[in-house]
């Protein structure tokens, strides 16, 4: 019998099932690639809830995979200056390459055979050969693929947050443009927050903040041991106040990593400091209209920068990073979940305990 694939696909809101698919056969400019695992963020939650691309279903989810190259055609190994057997991190992204979007290494390429779908965990599994998700034992490298070499050394939990380091890396760094000496102030203590307040103590970052509610009790206080100087709780009390207090200057930089919440937009431009920044990384959803004191950003001269996914410097300073060991990565990465147990995975991120960090790997 043919080797086959197994990969979960989402079909509606809070339905996943598992199916197989045989093994495609590769030419000279595609891959396959043998999984170890994948992350989940609060995206694929977004999703699996219903909250965001209800309309998308079916789709195979799982948008940060990381694994071994199995199969690689010769032109593929050429383009991505690897080899069978060689441990990769995969982009997200699918793109030309060609169009003047992808030239200048911005998200959205404008080729017409690309679109908002033609991403790794977004596509439908109508789309030959399925395998164009990370819950899954395989994934299919398509020629438009971008693939980071990823450290032999590097745990299988610590590898599963490659994506989540690059978003923090991109959101403080180079949309931030946080230099060494800043204060900065990080709003939400989920993993992209976390991984935040690593990219910034890395930075030189004279002091930094991070909020939470009582509920993340426990990742406020890992956040201490990810950099953070102040680990601050705000449920009930004033957030600007809060953070003001503790530092000792207002923040050059804020990233707000809030998810669902429009209040942390208003609090962000409050505490920021004159002529500061002001990222705004946490999706909102559909009914994101947050209140813009613009008469404060004005007076204040802020900048607000607007940030989405990663680029792909980020990621490859990500994974420098985690090969650094800079942080209990290890511990970061919390908790695993296989293939088959994929919905119990998703529901334990919105439960009252969420977990630090989910993987799917394809077994355990």
């Amino acid at each position: 019998m043919a080797p086959r694939a197994s990969f979960v696909v989402q079909t509606a809101a809070q339905t996943y099932e598992l199916r197989e698919a045989p093994l495609p056969d590769i030419g000279p400019d595609d891959g396959l690639l043998a999984l170890e695992g994948c992350g989940v963020c609060g995206t694929d939650l977004e999703v699996f809830e219903g909250v965001l691309s209800s309309d998308a279903y079916p789709l195979v989810p799982g948008h940060e995979p990381f694994g071994r190259i199995l199969k690689i055609g010769a032109a593929a190994a050429a383009k991505w200056q690897v080899s069978e057997g060689d441990r990769v991190a995969v982009h997200s992204t699918l793109t030309c390459g060609r169009c003047r979007t992808c030239r200048r290494g911005l998200r959205g390429c404008t080729a017409p055979e690309f679109d908002d779908t033609t991403i790794y965990g977004f596509r439908s599994p109508d789309v030959a050969p399925a395998l164009w998700g990370g819950f899954a034992t395989h994934l299919y490298l398509a020629p438009e693929a971008i693939v980071v070499p990823l450290p032999e050394g590097l745990s299988v939990g610590s590898a599963s947050l490659f994506n989540v380091m690059s978003n923090g890396v991109d959101w403080v760094l180079q949309v931030g443009g946080m230099r060494a000496g800043m204060t900065v102030a990080i709003l939400g203590p989920g993993p992209r927050g976390l991984a935040s307040a690593i990219a910034a103590r890395a930075a030189g970052a004279a002091e930094i903040a991070i909020t939470g509610l009582s509920t993340d009790a426990e990742r406020l206080g890992f956040a201490l041991e990810c950099g953070a100087d102040y680990a601050v709780e705000v449920t009930g009390e004033d957030a600007v106040d809060a953070v003001l207090s503790r530092l000792r200057r207002p923040p050059d930089l804020v990233v707000d990593c809030t998810p669902l919440s429009v209040s942390s937009v208003t609090d962000a431009i409050r505490m920021a400091a004159r002529r500061g920044v002001v990222v705004l990384a946490g999706m909102k959803g559909p009914d994101g209209m947050a209140p813009v004191p613009v008469d404060l950003v004005s007076a204040k001269q802020l900048t607000l920068k607007g940030a989405v996914s990663r680029s792909l410097e980020s990621m490859e300073y990500a994974i420098d990073l985690l090969g650094q060991g800079l942080a209990p990565y290890d511990r970061f990465a919390s908790h695993a979940f296989p293939i088959e147990k994929a919905e119990q995975a998703l529901h334990s991120l919105a439960s009252d305990h969420k977990p630090m960090h989910v993987r799917i790997v394809p077994s355990l």
